[in-house]
């Protein structure tokens, strides 16, 4: 019988804070918003950026999850990233040792590519069973948490660490996002949903959740929520740009939210000029019927930035912790809102009972992905 996964474990590490409750804090408190879009204190050495970041996330959810040694040995693992190691790849061919490149064989310590980070995961806490990457561009993150959804539901895995990470910060990157007129201007920051959103702030960022099949008969007092209802799509629309119309979008909400109250929604919201109308349209056309106690809309990416492949699981988390503590974060860069009518859309914190929430993630090449958690018993 299929069985929803739990989520036991959570980690999380951003440019506000370098573990999960140290971000909460500053996204709550003050309404953190990034100053400048790398992690404090991080010292990759002669590692990859990405999977230093990786192997901190997936450490403490393990921990939070409190896993054993021989459970963390027969869990299976998801990375989703969008680019990997991109600061390795673009080192000069000279510092690398391409013969290792060539020679490494498969199951080896070694690994060259997006693989890197699931290897030096897998090597840092032990983890001995079956690991995938996956990347979905910007969707990534949210595409793994489904992946190892999947996995529990039909039995391969009873145990599932799931890690979303980025690392993309390179000037390259900066300078192609910058033509393609979707970075923020110079001092504006990133203002999901607001009528003088310009862009977004490129960000890195990398989350972590421990998943675990839920037996019949088990105990389910325990903080998190349940991974409740998912939906993948793709809109095949243009290479850098969604459907207009939003369509495939709201057909997947419409799956996910499956006409019940719902009391938050973390959308995508990345404060460019195409993205945000289309997205708050096809949330509110799946939404009519709940006008007497409107969810709330909620982006991560006025105070974090945008972690590209990452972000998807960094909302995850951050829904994670608003069921946990009854708390929606402000919006907070989101000064002049765009007009509603069935969410609401606030740049104060505010408290209300988060029983089920939504998650969306989009990228570009019209890959999409959303999911819905479920407190039971309500974690208020």
């Amino acid at each position: 019988m299929p069985r929803d996964p739990i989520i036991t474990g959570v980690g999380l590490s951003t440019a506000l804070g370098n573990c999960r409750e140290v971000t909460w804090r500053e996204v709550c408190a003050r309404g953190g918003v990034v100053e400048t879009s790398s992690l404090p204190g991080v010292n990759a050495g002669d590692q990859a950026r990405v999977a230093v970041l990786g192997c901190r996330v997936a450490r403490e959810a393990v921990i939070d999850a409190r896993w054993r040694d021989d459970e963390i040995r027969s869990a299976a693992l998801i990375v989703g990233t969008s680019k990997g190691p991109v600061d390795f790849w673009l080192k000069a061919r000279d510092e690398r040792d391409s013969r290792e490149v060539l020679t490494a064989d498969a199951g080896s310590h070694f690994a060259f590519g997006l693989a890197e980070t699931a290897t030096a995961v897998a090597s840092d806490l032990g983890i001995g069973g079956p690991r995938l990457t996956v990347s979905g561009a910007c969707a990534s993150g949210l595409i793994a948490l489904i992946r190892g959804t999947m996995m529990i539901r039909s039995g391969e895995a009873r145990r599932v660490i799931v890690v979303g990470c980025e690392s993309s910060l390179h000037p390259m990157f900066a300078a192609s996002f910058r033509r393609l007129g979707v970075i923020a201007a110079a001092g504006h920051g990133c203002r999901p949903f607001d009528r003088r959103r310009s862009g977004f702030v490129i960000s890195e960022a990398a989350a972590a959740v421990c998943l675990e099949a839920r037996d019949d008969g088990a105990d389910v007092s325990r903080t998190w929520p349940t991974v409740e209802r998912f939906a993948m799509g793709a809109d095949a629309c243009h290479l850098t740009a969604g459907d207009p119309d939003g369509l495939t979008l709201g057909r997947m909400l419409d799956r996910v939210i499956d006409g019940r109250p719902i009391d938050l929604i973390h959308a995508h919201g990345t404060g460019t000029i195409a993205n945000d109308p289309i997205e708050l349209a096809a949330i509110e056309r799946v939404l009519p019927q709940f006008c007497d106690n409107p969810p709330s809309v909620y982006s991560h990416k006025g105070a974090l930035g945008h972690s590209l492949g990452a972000a998807g699981l960094v909302s995850v988390a951050i829904n994670c912790l608003c069921h946990r503590d009854g708390i929606v974060p402000p919006n907070v860069a989101t000064r002049d809102p765009l007009a509603t009518r069935n969410v609401s859309l606030r740049s104060d914190l505010h408290r209300r009972p988060i029983r089920r929430s939504a998650a969306i993630a989009a990228g570009f090449g019209g890959a999409i992905a959303a999911v819905t958690l479920i407190s039971d018993p309500p974690c208020w």
